[in-house]
């Protein structure tokens, strides 16, 4: 159970990780068209001639992330995940490389230009690949500084009249040592401190909701088995007690004819029936028997019996709830959602659903009946409604109502059945 436990947070950490960092993809890929803007208006609408690969850089830069969220998306292990960032962000620190080189960055700290490719490569990278990013950048910026310096390729830049610097020795030096190293450096180690204990407080709530998912279950599962123990003691001995009442009062019926006797009769039918209702309240045995669609159909049935109002059901659902405690609280649900409309809506139709597409199963519960306003009547309610909130939340689920005046309510729940 333990280790099942740990996948579990396992996967739902990575899949928190994958929907972060496809984020952070989205944000690049909208600075680059952005940037992509503002290159072809500046190229052919203010006439400014700089060379194309500035624009056909960043465009390249984009398409590539169309292959790495893909790959991201598929990966099954954190370390699987890392190893793609990592090839991500070697391709975004060598294209960043080449556009600092285009736009004669070197000789005005065009260091600059990396510090969000570190920033999201120290937070979310492990530690030794976070490190070989941050030193795999210096090593770019050092190198194509000095390739200039040297006149082993050409400098090139867009603004016209500057100064020299990138042939400046004292320049090029204390930009690598004060941009790379100490800007680099010092936010690579304050950025994983950050994010250190980010991932800390992280773990630590999620034992924390973990631990409170167990307890739930607990509360959940000894609530349901003592309904259970006190429906067989009502059926197994209060009923045969009562019921072997009515059988000698039959006897002695036949031997007196009394009218009293037949009074005293009918109370102890009525008795042994309410005995039966309030055990099936309490525990259906159909629940445990043939499973939660059954338990509701027979649920309604009940509330059809004794009420005028007219019940529509559809109930399909082609996987069964397997969890004990899931299928008991969304009994309840339906339970106290039903009883709510019959007591409050004053309606004429009430149809209760239960589908599941994939592995997001749906119960519904709608009548048109009068109508509230949900906010304010959950605030106010009892336990009913928000203990339903509470177990459909902690069981990982949503619960939502839609009602207005004189037009009904309908109440929706959503669970995840894996």
């Amino acid at each position: 159970m333990d280790n099942f436990r740990n996948k579990e947070r396992e996967g739902r950490t990575l899949g928190e990780l994958k929907d972060t960092i496809q984020q952070t993809i989205r944000v690049r890929r909208l600075t680059l068209v952005l940037f992509l803007i503002l290159a072809l208006y500046f190229r052919f609408g203010a006439g400014l001639n700089f060379p194309l690969p500035l624009i056909f850089s960043p465009l390249m830069w984009g398409i590539i992330t169309v292959p790495f969220s893909r790959l991201i998306d598929v990966q099954n292990s954190k370390k699987g995940l890392h190893n793609v960032h990592f090839g991500y962000f070697v391709v975004e620190v060598s294209i960043l490389t080449y556009l600092i080189h285009i736009i004669g960055g070197v000789e005005w700290i065009g260091v600059a230009y990396y510090v969000f490719s570190i920033l999201y490569a120290n937070f979310f990278l492990p530690r030794k690949k976070a490190w070989t990013i941050t030193f795999l950048t210096i090593a770019f910026f050092t190198g194509i500084s000095y390739a200039e310096y040297a006149g082993l390729i050409s400098h090139w830049t867009i603004f016209e009249g500057n100064s020299p610097l990138y042939k400046d020795s004292f320049y090029v030096t204390t930009t690598i040592l004060a941009g790379g190293f100490g800007l680099y450096v010092t936010t690579a180690y304050t950025v994983q401190i950050f994010a250190r204990l980010f991932r800390q407080k992280n773990e630590s709530l999620r034992e924390r909701e973990s631990k409170l998912q167990k307890l739930w279950k607990e509360l959940i599962s000894a609530r349901e088995e003592e309904r259970s123990r006190i429906a067989k003691r009502l059926h197994d001995q209060l009923g045969q007690t009562l019921m072997g009442i009515k059988m000698k009062l039959d006897i002695l019926d036949k031997e007196l004819d009394d009218q009293r006797l037949k009074e005293v009769k009918d109370l102890v039918g009525e008795a042994i029936s309410e005995s039966r209702d309030l055990s099936h309240l309490l525990r259906p045995s159909a629940l445990d028997e043939l499973g939660l669609a059954p338990a509701l159909r027979d649920l309604v049935e009940n509330f059809e019996y004794s009420t005028d109002i007219d019940y529509l059901t559809e109930l399909n659902l082609d996987r069964e709830v397997s969890g004990e405690e899931e299928r008991a609280i969304l009994y309840r649900a339906a339970q106290e959602l039903l009883n709510n409309a019959v007591k409050h809506a004053d309606p004429d139709r009430i149809k209760v659903s239960l589908t599941n597409e994939n592995s997001l199963l749906k119960l519904s519960v709608k009548d048109d009946g009068e109508g509230f306003d949900p906010e304010r009547v959950v605030q106010e309610s009892g336990l009913g409604l928000k203990g339903i909130r509470e177990n459909i939340n902690i069981a990982g689920g949503e619960f939502e109502i839609f009602s207005e005046k004189e037009e009904g309510t309908r109440a929706v729940i959503e669970l995840p059945l894996d």
